[in-house]
């Protein structure tokens, strides 16, 4: 492959990884939206003295809804993962010829030293924190 045409290719890859950054984003402020409105149902169903049915709706609800996050963060996991192949897929496919650029060489690297392991942390504590400030309210009593 020429200078240009893997040059071009690179800058494509990152514009489509930029472009993917605007939709995680939404998809992260949707599920934060989602840990308030169970943490709110589970509040205010204590609150008006929910019957065994609300508690077990809520839970299902609470439970869901870390599900769904988990999951959406695994999407975004697989964006970076993803990212990172194809940008090695076209360092390989230049073979000795054309470098690649270093922020794409370090991005590689650094996907394969433990990947995005920070977000990955960060997102299981939101999520089940969440689940617990939602469901625990529900099922134990606390002091007065």
């Amino acid at each position: 492959m020429d200078v240009i045409a893997s040059a071009t290719m690179e800058v494509a890859l990152w514009e489509v990884f930029a472009q993917s950054r605007g939709a995680n984003a939404t998809v992260f402020l949707a599920t934060v939206i989602a840990v308030w409105v169970a943490a709110r149902f589970s509040s205010v169903s204590m609150d008006k003295g929910a019957n065994m049915m609300a508690k077990v709706l809520c839970t299902a609800f609470a439970v869901s809804v870390f599900l769904f996050g988990l999951n959406l963060g695994g999407w975004v996991t697989g964006t970076y993962e993803g990212h990172a192949e194809a940008l090695a897929a076209l360092d390989a496919a230049n073979g000795d010829e054309v470098a690649i650029g270093a922020g794409s060489q370090a991005f590689i690297d650094g996907m394969k030293e433990g990947g995005n392991m920070m977000g990955t942390v960060g997102a299981w504590l939101f999520y089940v924190s969440g689940l617990l400030i939602a469901v625990l309210p529900l099922w134990i009593k606390t002091s007065d």
